[in-house]
């Protein structure tokens, strides 16, 4: 009996024996491996001396560590550790659910096969079932006249029909002669098709993407997946766009190390006849080189700015005029940092040859830091910048900035902090002038404190609020220097002269938030700002915000930020003429609001408006609707006051099933009406945009 141990104990009709011999079962764990017992009971149980062999009848149970074996019917044979299970066979584990009618299994190499049987992998909700299924190896099957799918059901949702199928858990399910079914119904023949079996990442075909533009055509989009590495995947995607062209496209990720993390996309669009091409790069990376070093690239090239009015899917990316690329690295210490970029701005309206680019720019900062023991400090920053282009005036500048600075708290309760600085500005440029510097100086400054009160409150979570109210005060003058001998490349060219303070009064209200046996939270429900400013000059600007030029008080601005609970937000500023002799009302001449509600279910509107007296008045709102399921709803919408028309309409319908869902997406702009429908099958990814990084393309 090879070292079998057989205990037998009778209780009225029900037999029940130990077995200790190695086996294995045909379940995917590890559960009859091994030397431990195995249960064994039924309501006869006899033992053939000339087969060696063990017949149970009648509610048969074989019971190992978390593994369960029933069936009306079992024949063991000891000596070649085979068995057959007949009638109403079911196998359970923690990981898998097997059910047929007829069972053998060789325990010794856990190969076996399963007559009219059924397959459930628990964690990737994967079924499988057929004729026969045979159990080629711990992880292989093969299954005749079989199907699989992700759905529950008598009649799933969908289904794969094959002649054959090959199921490795952990890689694929590959069929032959596959034909998918919606229902009952087959609508998709394949000679060949493989679903992955797993929730590890794995190479395979995403859910194809189809739709109509009025830009694009008639648009389909199909995409693969491959996984390169345990660090490295890319996405290799193809786009019919029937007014267009063919688009291709590349999309690598990858991650070296803890700190080398990046992607690169490449896409490009081969035209129809006369039809123009397309071609989109970007390239986006962090990562650190030796001497702790940090580097950062967010590069982007288009060849044509009709590629965002073609593929853009947002506002601010569809009308694009320009793109911009920068490379930067920095390396900090506790006092001092030193920081340099090479940026390239290309402008897509005019041409970039009078584009001035900053190629490269270096800046070196020494922080604030005490001198002594006393109330001084010391700060100095530089920084050095070749301006470059073909057509127009370049040249190199170098800024130097030292400011000696005090912070000051008489009669403990006002912090006042004045600080002198000295920015002297050298140039060397190819215009008439050569060589050019000025010099100039600024003082601020600051005076600020604060004042809280607590306040006992009996609420459910909420037992204590704090008021704290912070006045503020900065002033700040630079005098008034001819500065036209200088060139001008930036805003650092042309400083403004000052003679301005600025007051402002801050309150905060912020709850202590508790709960049984968790820790004291700190939430700030309200936030307000109150600010205005007096200039003792014609500036010839607000600084706060350019208008017009004015002498005297300045507009009085407010800002709101509100989080009464956790699922709602509320944003606004705006701006009050004091000069002005409009009605009270018209003289709010800035007005910008946000607010957005949400809940745990999926269900949010958000709205914002912005409004700026003779330049733009633009609502936008938002809708998630989940109380609709299992149809979920998205709906977004702009609105332009000032031209008195709907910039743009966007409609998302996503009719979600147990294992599949449909997506279906309306979006109407002035200059294109697009329709888009996509499926996503569980276990299966889905192409979620066209024409690349740009075109918002993404893969879920």
């Amino acid at each position: 009996m090879r070292g079998l141990v057989l205990r037998l104990l009778l209780c009225s009709t029900l037999a029940v024996f130990v077995v200790s011999a190695p086996c294995v079962a045909w379940g995917f764990g590890d559960d009859l491996r091994g030397r431990a017992p195995v249960d064994l009971s039924a309501d006869a149980l006899t033992f053939d001396q000339t087969t060696q062999s063990y017949r149970a009848v009648g509610s048969v149970t074989i019971r190992k560590g978390e593994l369960t074996l029933l069936a009306d019917e079992l024949v063991f044979r000891a000596e070649t550790e085979e068995a057959s299970a007949l009638g109403n066979v079911r196998l359970t584990d923690p990981e898998a659910l097997v059910e047929a009618e007829r069972m053998e299994l060789d325990l010794a190499t856990g190969r076996g096969r399963l007559i009219g049987g059924r397959i459930l992998l628990r964690e990737h909700q994967f079924r499988v079932a057929g004729d026969v299924i045979e159990r080629l190896g711990d992880q292989d099957y093969r299954i005749e006249k079989g199907t699989f799918t992700t759905c529950e059901g008598e009649v799933p949702s969908w289904k794969f029909s094959a002649r054959r199928l090959d199921v490795t858990v952990g890689g694929y399910a590959r069929a032959r002669h596959a034909v998918f079914y919606l229902r009952d119904i087959p609508v998709l023949y394949t000679p060949y098709f493989f679903y992955p079996v797993k929730t590890e990442r794995e190479s395979g075909f995403l859910m194809p993407r189809f739709g109509a533009s009025n830009r694009r055509g008639t648009q389909a989009s199909i995409a693969w997946y491959q996984v390169i590495a345990q660090n490295q995947d890319a996405t290799f995607h193809l786009d019919y766009l029937s007014r267009l062209g063919l688009g291709k496209g590349v999309e690598y990720r990858y991650i070296f190390g803890e700190a080398e993390t990046g992607e690169f996309n490449i896409y490009h669009v081969s035209g129809f006849s006369a039809e123009p091409d397309y071609t989109a790069v970007d390239w986006r990376h962090v990562g650190r080189l030796p001497g702790d070093v940090r580097v950062t690239a967010d590069v982007e090239w288009v060849s044509d700015r009709e590629y965002f009015e073609t593929f853009g899917e947002v506002a601010g990316e569809y009308n694009r005029e320009e793109t911009r690329s920068v490379v930067a690295f920095s390396r900090y210490w506790p006092y001092y940092s030193l920081a340099g970029q090479f940026s390239y701005t290309r402008n897509l309206v005019e041409g970039s040859d009078a584009t001035l680019q900053r190629l490269p720019e270096v800046a070196f900062a020494s922080l604030r830091r005490p001198m002594g023991d006393g109330p001084f400090f010391f700060a100095f920053d530089t920084s050095v910048t070749n301006f470059w282009r073909r057509e127009g005036v370049t040249g190199q500048r170098l800024i130097m900035r030292p400011e000696l600075s005090a912070t000051f708290h008489p009669g403990e309760i006002l912090e006042v902090r004045p600080a002198v600085g000295y920015r002297e500005r050298l140039y060397w440029s190819d215009d008439d002038g050569g060589f050019e510097r000025q010099g100039i100086f600024d003082f601020t400054t600051r005076l600020s404190s604060r004042f809280s009160r607590a306040f006992d409150v009996d609420g459910r979570r909420v037992h204590r609020i704090e008021h704290r109210v912070q006045p503020e005060v900065l002033y700040t003058y630079i005098p008034d220097k001819d500065q036209g001998r200088l060139p001008q490349f930036d805003v650092l060219d042309a400083i403004e002269p000052q003679n301005r303070i600025e007051y402002a009064l801050v309150n905060r209200f912020i709850a202590r938030l508790s709960a049984p046996s968790e820790p004291s939270a700190y939430h700030e429900f309200l936030y307000l700002r109150l600010s205005q400013a007096y200039d003792f000059q014609d500036t010839g600007a607000d600084l706060l915000l350019p208008t017009e030029p004015r002498e005297g008080f300045s507009d009085v601005r407010a800002e709101l930020i509100a989080r009464p609970n956790r699922w709602s937000h509320l944003e606004l500023e705006t701006r009050f003429d004091v000069d002005s002799r409009d009605d009270f009302l018209d003289r709010f001449f800035v007005f910008n609001v946000g607010a957005r509600v949400w809940d745990t279910a999926g269900n949010a509107l958000a709205l914002s408006y912005r409004y700026h007296e003779d330049l733009f008045s633009y609502l936008g709102a938002g809708v998630d609707l989940a109380v609709l399921r299992p149809v979920y709803l998205n709906y977004q919408h702009r609105y332009d006051f000032d031209v008195g028309r709907t910039l743009e309409k966007v409609v998302n319908l996503e009719y979600r099933a147990q294992c599949w869902s449909v997506f279906l997406t309306l979006r109407d702009r002035p200059e294109d009406t697009e329709y888009l429908i996509s499926f996503a099958l569980t276990g299966l990814g889905r192409v979620t945009g066209i024409g690349g990084r740009f075109g918002a393309a993404q893969y879920q």
